[in-house]
């Protein structure tokens, strides 16, 4: 067939030359043309095109209506006229592929693709059918043929990495991947939707689990709906023995496909493997001090001795044994009596938090003794190993676990005795026998008892230190050991106030280290990190493309700072050694994520191939407590940042950690606190910067034009600086697009009750060196309120009464703390209606305290009355002392809520 249409097209070809060139008869078949039947010729080509276009049609018009044999019928017909027609091919085989027939459909594709070898569509879906087939090369060969093409065509990017995965060629699928998420880095667009998926079986593949859970949870975050990372995931979770977390999983899955018979199959595995036999390793309790707990149990008060308590703790005790390998033990043993529904509520379930990798726990004692004397044991299904909250709720990947225990049988005037134990899994494999603890010995409930007691080889050396109390522990020694104790009596309940400062300045208690000094942190950090800081080609080459252009060591710093800040994702991973050793750079820059650590490494070694000294510093941020300088140990910090030394002396400080914040700022709660600054010479202390109310500034600016029947047309700009700047940002970064101008016009609703947005813009998020701005251009048909001659406008709400809400009590026993220092600045300039006078405006408005000022001022003139507001926060923490002044001072900002500007008309009704 092939052979006869060559000849038809051939003699057709030939007729047309013979016909251009010599203008002669010619004769085909024993048909004779004379040169008078040009016309004849050329009619009979327009003939056959239109014949080829109809077939064409109506196969199309056959597609439309699902008719695909009619369709390939018609198609056919086409080819027969037309053997070299691609389009045609081309549709054929995509009529195939539909139908399974993917041989054929391959067979059609490779004969349009050599009509017409660019047709990267085409070329794409013939990848895609040997990806179907399991015919991985050939499907890697097609897609590295459209990206020689098309170097950023994302399917093909995708579906390449999906090739070399299957190929195992996984560094290649990595680095074809990660490709395509350079080009689409939020994975807009719909060819970039698996992207995180293939990263996660690169990853899965490689061994490194956290990195595959990491992927897998990004294409959640972007693709709530799709189940196939939900189902990866929660398999993985289960594989590694994180059942809490893949119950979670299916559950989500089922709220969104609620007859998914994987997800009910799974739970129900999972039920029987977390609820039913399990091999349990016994963990001996510590019992270093005995106590009889009938004795506490019988002389237990009644509610009526603590009228204002929901329960009583009636012994609090904390034991902790170090043995001479360093390896520990520690039991806690609580004995609490019920009060209230609220105790119920308080302490229904007792919470013990262990490392699953590396502790092994048991409930020695969770029992319930009724007010009759009846003694109710927990069953089995009380017991529940979880994953702390916070660990789900962010990108934070631990092995830190927490043993619930449901307290059986709760009533009003129960007791609960339940008694923990954790200890080490193995013996530790330092050289470094570090422990460190300690133990509060007052909460918001009353305390009858607390102790605390340790048990070292005599021969070990700690520091130990009491706060807010002078507590002396008792010692005894024998041939092998020494036993601190430390006892306090009595503890009334903390009564909490609202933003009060942090409990642990407050009340009594204990802290204690092995360390001997901070250079020996220093050390150790410093050989756990000390490999983290290599590079390889990949870093080198992606530090000279971002200071290409820089022509201060201030431009180069800031270039990286972006990059590490922006590019690499905050996942914490923090398994066993993870918790405090950083992974290596070369990785963080591959996976593009990592914790704080990770992070700041990353920085650190991508600054040193800049030319530029930086060293990690750890540090303890608000809320955590603060650093106590007698008593060093790593368990003091919980964040890592980066230091960088200036010629002045002092340092620049940075954290990659918050992606929104701008160089030359600093988070909150990195600011003003003890930094531990980590060089290879050793460690030293620093304060970091605390930036003044200035340097955190909002400010407001609005023109309002108000008509006389009460309708507005009004413009408000937003300039952001410091904190203000970093929260905005992230906000705004974390909208969707269709979700930006919803959020606006409710949070323009707060201010002006129906409003309605008529222009909207937002500076460009992405440009960090530019401050947040946002403009807005609204309407509002019903602001002012008309009564009879007068015309009230009510000035936009700006939630200051917010800050009365931290002043309601008369008095006040503890620092309030107000966050940090800040400004808000507010212009509003109001246009009033022709025929309208103000016969008054509200008062100025001056205060000026040591931890904060506000002023208000109006004025009228030009038919405008001009608005103009300043509130200040000077000082973050204020003591009791200063609160009658602070309430006073909150109250009369409070009232600028209430605010509004009534307009008279000048000749009144008749």
């Amino acid at each position: 067939m092939k052979i006869q249409r060559s000849k038809l097209q051939i003699i057709l070809l030939y007729g047309l030359l013979a016909f251009v060139i010599t203008g002669c008869a010619i004769s085909r078949g024993g048909t004779k043309l004379e040169a008078g039947s040009k016309p004849a010729l050329l009619d009979k080509l327009v003939e056959l095109n239109n014949l080829w276009r109809k077939h064409v049609d109506a196969g199309n018009f056959a597609i439309e209506n699902n008719d695909f044999t009619k369709a390939i019928e018609e198609y056919k017909s086409a080819l027969a006229i037309k053997p070299n027609s691609s389009e045609v091919h081309i549709k054929l085989a995509q009529i195939y592929a539909k139908q399974e027939e993917y041989e054929l459909a391959q067979a059609e594709f490779r004969e349009g693709l050599k009509l017409d070898s660019k047709n990267i569509p085409a070329r794409n879906y013939l990848g895609y059918l040997h990806e179907i087939l399991g015919q991985y090369q050939q499907g890697a060969e097609q897609f590295e043929t459209v990206l020689s093409l098309d170097p950023k065509n994302l399917y093909a990017l995708s579906h390449l990495g999906l090739m070399y995965i299957q190929l195992k060629q996984i560094d290649k699928a990595e680095s074809v991947l990660r490709t395509a998420l350079e080009i689409d880095p939020e994975c807009q667009r719909a060819d970039s939707k698996n992207t995180h998926n293939y990263l996660g079986l690169v990853y899965e593949n490689k061994g490194d689990i956290a990195a595959a859970i990491a992927e897998y949870r990004e294409s959640i975050r972007l693709f709530p709906d799709d189940m196939w990372p939900r189902k990866r995931l929660a398999s993985l979770l289960e594989d590694h023995g994180r059942y809490y977390e893949a119950q979670l999983e299916y559950l989500q899955m089922l709220e969104i496909d609620p007859e998914n018979l994987l997800a009910k199959s799974r739970l129900n595995v999972l039920s029987q493997i977390m609820f039913g036999s399990e091999v349990v390793i016994h963990v001996e309790p510590v019992d270093i001090v005995e106590d009889n707990i009938e004795s506490v149990i019988g002389d237990a008060p009644d509610a009526s001795e603590y009228p204002d308590a929901d329960a009583i703790i009636l012994l609090n005790k904390f034991s902790h044994e170090v043995l001479e390998s360093g390896r520990s033990r520690y039991t806690v043993h609580q004995v609490v009596k019920i009060f209230t529904e609220r105790g119920i509520q308080s302490y229904g379930e007792a919470i013990m938090p262990f490392k699953s990798r590396s502790q092994n726990i048991e409930v020695n004692i969770a029992r319930t003794i009724l007010p009759d004397g009846a003694v109710v044991e927990a069953p089995d299904e009380s017991f529940h190993d979880v994953t702390p909250p916070g660990l789900l709720e962010y990108n934070l990947f631990s092995d830190m676990m927490w043993k619930v225990v449901a307290m059986p049988s709760l009533q009003l005037g129960a007791i609960i005795e339940y008694q923990i134990t954790v200890e080490d899994a193995a013996e530790p494999v330092s050289d470094k026998i570090w422990f460190w603890g300690g133990m509060a010995f007052q909460t918001t409930e009353p305390i009858l008892q607390s102790k605390y007691a340790l048990r070292v080889p005599k021969d070990f050396t700690f520091k130990w230190k009491t706060y807010n109390a002078e507590i002396e522990p008792i010692i005894l020694h024998n041939e092998t050991n020494t036993t601190y104790l430390w006892v306090y009596g009595e503890t009334e309940a903390i009564q909490l106030e609202l933003n009060m400062a942090s409990l642990a300045d407050i009340v009594p208690r204990l802290s204690y280290s092995s360390v001997q000094s901070w250079d020996d942190v220093a050390s150790w950090y410093n050989e756990l990190a000390v490999e983290c800081y290599n590079t390889d080609e990949m870093i080198e080459s992606t530090v000279a493309e971002l200071i290409a252009n820089a022509k201060t060591d201030e431009e180069k710093i800031e270039a990286i700072y972006y990059f590490v800040a922006s590019q690499i994702r905050y996942v914490g991973v923090e398994y066993g050694k993870g918790a405090y050793q950083p992974n290596y750079a070369q990785d963080v820059f591959r996976n593009r994520f990592g914790d704080c650590k990770d992070k700041a490494t990353l920085m650190i070694a991508m600054l040193e191939l800049a030319g530029v000294e930086a060293y990690p510093v750890m540090i303890s941020p608000a809320p955590f407590d603060r650093i106590d300088l007698e008593l060093p140990s790593p368990g003091q910090f919980s964040h890592v940042i980066a230091a960088l030394p200036t010629s002045e002396g002092d340092y620049i400080w940075l954290d990659p950690t918050s992606e929104t914040c701008s160089y030359g700022d600093l988070p909150v709660s990195d600011q003003g606190r003890k930094a531990f600054v980590i060089t290879k010479e050793g460690g030293k202390f620093a304060d970091t910067p605390t930036y003044p109310s200035s340097a955190n500034k909002l400010t407001l600016s609005s023109e309002i034009s108000l008509n006389p029947d009460g309708s507005i047309y009004g413009k408000e700009q937003t300039q952001t600086s410091g904190q203000h700047n970093l929260e905005y940002r992230l906000l705004y970064k974390s909208l969707k697009p269709n979700e930006t101008r919803d959020f606006f016009a409710s949070m323009l609703n707060h201010q002006f009750p129906a409003a309605k947005i008529e222009n909207l813009n937002i500076s460009d998020l992405n440009d960090m060196d530019t401050p947040v701005e946002t403009s807005i251009e609204f309407s509002s048909s019903q602001y002012g309120m008309l009564l009879e001659d007068k015309l009230f406008f009510p000035l936009p709400n700006d939630n200051l009464s917010d800050y009365a809400i931290l002043v309601g009590p008369p008095e006040r026993k503890y620092d309030l703390d107000l966050g940090y220092q800040r400004q808000l600045a507010k212009t509003v300039s109001i246009s009033i209606p022709e025929g309208y006078t103000v016969p008054s405006l509200p008062p100025d408005v001056e205060l000026n305290e040591d931890f904060g000022s506000f002023k208000r001022s109006y004025r009228f003139e030009n038919n405008t009355v001009k608005y103009e507001m300043d509130f200040t926060i000077r000082q973050s923490i204020v003591p009791p002392k200063k609160y009658r002044e602070l309430k006073r001072f909150f109250e009369t900002v409070a009232r600028e809520d209430r605010a509004q500007i009534v307009l008279e008309r000048k000749i009144p009704r008749l």
